[in-house]
Parts: C-alpha cells; sequence; structure tokens
C-alpha cells in the first residue's frame, strides 16, 4: 500500500471516529437532560421553567421585530420594493405592541392568581364575621335569661306573675325562675362554640372534624328549640309562647344557623359528610374494648353517655325528674324541657369533640380549653340553681304547699329535696374535672 493510500485510510477511520463520537453525544445529551431535571426539586422545577418561559418570551420577541425589519417594516431600512414600505412609526408602534402583548399574558396569568388568593381571603372573612355575629346575635337571650328572668317570662311566654332573684314569695315563681335558668346556662357552650369557629375561620381550620361537629351542635340545639317553641302552640294549657317568642328567637338564631350550615356545607361535605361523620363517631363511642385508652377520654366517654341519659330525662320525660312541682302548662313544659335540649344537643356534641380530643393528646389547644372552661361554668352555674332553689322552697313553702306538693312532685315533695345532695356532690367534682382541663392541660 502506498503512503497515499494509508493517508487516505487514516483520514476515513477518523472520519468515522469523529462522527461516532456525534453520534453518541446527539443520543445521550437529552437523557443526561431529563436525569438532571428529575434529580432538581420542584422549586427548582419552577424556576426553571420561568426561566425557560422569560427566555422563550425575548426570543419570540426578538424573532418578532427581526421579522420586522428583514421585511422592510423598519423606518431607518429602506425596502427593495415599495409596496412592503411601512408608513413611519408603524414598525415601532407594531413591535411595542408585540411586547405588550406578551407582558399582558404574563400579567393576566399573575393576576388571576393573585385574585383567586383574594377570593379565598374574602370567603374566610365572610365566615369569621358570621360567626361573630352569631354571637353577638345569642348574646342578649343569653343575658337577659340569666338575669332578667322575669322580662322572659311575662313577654315571652305570658306567665302573668314573675319575681326576680333572690325575691321569691312562691314556690312557681321560684321553679320558674329555676327552670328557665338553668337551662340559659348550656348557652354559654353555644356562644364559646361561635367564638372557636369564627377563629377557625379566620385561621381556615373549618374543614376539621372538631369544628364541623360544633357546627352541627349549634344546629342541633337551635333547631330543637325553636321546633320546641313551635310545638308548644298545640300541645298544652295556656300560658303558653306567644308569636313574638317564635319570632324573636328565630330571628336572632338565624345568623348562626346559616353560619354553621354554611360551614358544613362548603367544609364538611353537606348532609353526606355529617352522615358519614356521625357513623365514624358512632362506631367509636360504643367501642370500649381499647384497654390503651386514657383514664381522662374514658370519663369524657362517660360524661358523654351520663349527658345523653339526664338531658334526656328532662327532654323526653312526661315530668320532671328533679323538679319540686310538674305543671301542666304550655309554658311551664316547655322551660322545663329546655333543660334537656340544651344538655343533649348543645353540652353532648362540646363533650364528644373534647372526647377526641383526649385521645389525640390535643387539650391543651386552645379550642378545648375554651371549651372546658364553658362547660365548666355551665355546671356550676346549674349547681348554683339547684342548691339555692331547694334551699329557698324549703324556707318560703307553707305546709298547706308541702303537702300539695308531695302529692303531685315526681321527686316525693318537700321531704325528699335533700336527696339531690348526692347528685350535686358528683356534679361539682365533674365541674372541677373541666376547669382544671380548661386552665392546666398541657399541649
Amino acid at each position: 500500500m502506498t503512503t497515499n493510500e494509508e493517508l487516505d485510510v487514516k483520514r476515513s477511520h477518523q472520519i468515522k471516529k469523529i462522527k461516532n463520537e456525534k453520534a453518541t453525544n446527539n443520543t445521550h445529551t437529552p437523557h443526561n437532560k431529563t436525569e438532571i431535571y428529575t434529580s432538581i426539586s420542584k422549586r427548582e422545577k419552577t424556576l426553571l421553567n420561568a426561566v425557560m418561559l422569560s427566555s422563550t418570551i425575548t426570543t419570540t420577541s426578538k424573532a418578532s421585530s427581526s421579522f420586522l425589519v428583514q421585511n422592510g417594516f423598519a423606518t431607518n431600512t429602506r425596502a427593495s420594493s415599495s409596496s412592503r414600505r411601512c408608513p413611519p412609526g408603524l414598525a415601532k408602534k407594531m413591535i411595542t405592541t408585540t411586547n405588550n402583548t406578551i407582558k399582558a399574558m404574563a400579567s393576566s396569568s399573575s393576576s388571576s392568581s393573585s385574585s383567586s388568593s383574594s377570593n379565598e381571603s374574602n370567603d374566610e372573612n365572610n365566615e369569621t364575621n358570621a360567626f361573630r355575629l352569631s354571637g353577638i346575635a345569642l348574646l342578649p337571650i343569653s343575658l337577659a335569661n340569666l338575669f332578667n328572668t322575669p322580662e322572659t317570662l311575662t313577654t315571652f311566654l305570658d306567665f302573668k306573675d314573675a319575681e326576680q332573684f333572690p325575691d321569691f314569695t312562691t314556690v312557681e315563681t321560684l321553679t320558674h325562675w329555676s327552670n328557665l335558668f338553668g337551662s340559659d346556662a348550656f348557652s354559654l357552650i353555644t356562644l364559646c362554640s361561635c367564638y372557636v369557629l369564627a377563629d377557625a375561620a379566620e385561621n381556615n381550620r373549618l374543614n376539621s372534624q372538631t369544628y364541623q361537629r360544633l357546627a352541627v351542635g349549634n344546629v342541633l340545639v337551635l333547631a330543637s328549640v325553636i321546633g320546641a317553641l313551635a310545638l308548644t302552640q298545640v300541645v298544652g294549657e295556656a300560658p303558653r309562647p306567644n308569636a313574638s317568642a317564635i319570632v324573636t328567637f328565630t330571628g336572632l338564631s338565624l345568623p348562626c344557623l346559616f353560619a354553621s350550615v354554611g360551614a358544613i356545607n362548603t367544609h364538611g361535605g353537606g348532609f353526606a359528610g355529617v352522615s358519614d361523620l356521625f357513623a365514624k363517631d358512632w362506631d367509636d363511642l360504643k367501642d370500649f374494648s381499647n384497654k390503651d385508652a386514657s383514664y381522662l377520654s374514658r370519663y369524657y366517654k362517660l360524661s358523654f353517655f351520663t349527658t345523653l341519659i339526664v338531658g334526656g330525662a328532662f327532654a323526653f320525660s312526661p315530668t320532671s325528674p328533679l323538679s319540686a312541682i310538674n305543671e301542666p302548662y304550655a309554658s311551664a313544659e316547655f322551660i322545663r324541657r329546655l333543660f334537656g335540649l340544651g344538655a343533649v344537643f348543645g353540652l353532648a356534641p362540646a363533650q364528644f369533640v373534647l372526647l377526641d380530643a383526649s385521645k389525640r393528646n390535643r387539650l391543651g389547644g386552645g379550642t378545648f380549653k375554651k371549651l372546658n372552661l364553658s362547660i365548666a361554668a355551665s355546671i356550676f352555674l346549674i349547681d348554683f340553681m339547684t342548691v339555692w332553689g331547694f334551699g329557698k322552697i324549703a324556707e318560703i313553702a307553707t305546709p298547706d304547699q308541702i303537702q300539695v306538693l308531695n302529692e303531685a312532685s315526681a321527686t316525693g315533695g318537700i321531704s325528699q329535696i335533700y336527696n339531690y345532695v348526692g347528685a350535686i356532690s358528683v356534679s361539682l367534682a365533674i365541674a372541677g374535672v373541666y376547669l382544671y382541663q380548661g386552665l392546666f392541660a398541657k399541649k
């Protein structure tokens, strides 16, 4: 082989080698880019995409400008044909319009994201204000029933005689005060529920099962009272709650009802969500086989069932389990049953929320401390009413009244009034547990 032929062979090998290297590079480069892209973080991918988008926009803008210039659409370039010449300033306007359109598209995307965030913030503010308004609307009823019971008894329940604490002269007026005062004590729990729901709305936590349960409790207790008011129009003897009672209570309850139902529909899945949550909670309640459950969670579960039993006795039994006298009047029946409705539909849901929190070791949270304190305050008010009321009955009752009470009372009359001492002792101990957890529970 001659020298020239050897050189040709070497050149041929070199050319093939170079082509193979290029082919290898072309084959592996995209693969390497893919590996690099998949290995970076999500935030870095977002930044990389933004850079690529910016580069694309810049390139598009430059390409548009170049195209316009090359085709004679430039004020400082003379086109080869008069038909392609652009009027003075038009090319500049077209380039500016193109750039402005691109910027507007980017700005629109940013504005859309900002608008979505703003709408969410407005929804949160609306829900927060709705629950705050709910508490403000219900507060006058609670204060009036606690501190000015004669006004409620005469203006809305049509009792002819009503006396103010502590100047009672008859057993009947004392009984009316006791029933209304004790029933209204549960309103502290509903007011607390509105407060913590407003806080949850402000912090976008209404989808939590804790707040869904409280919202359901608000709906149940207010709807049950409205239903009881309506029922008294057809059941029992006069005096009965008048139209003003129904209109006033319903009107002041509507903000809380609307806010609670809205929270359930928006964040809890509506009726279907409530049904699923109820089924889950019921399965949890009837499970007593958990040996690892803490004593505190067992205590809350026992309190929950006790409330249902005792409250149910007041709400649905034909006579009061504790009252010294049972009157057949519709208004008297209403304020007696009101106590049971507050216990079953107001206190019990709050107790279940605390039961759930105790299982998760969350009783130190602000929501649960407030609920514990509201329940403790309610129980202390009821115990005060019971102790003071029975003492006052023994003081003002005449021998004839004692005989009548012995015949009419479900508890056996005045001679049996001290049977409540054991119940009050237990009740005070229960209130002490709620008070302690409200003050000293740790996160």
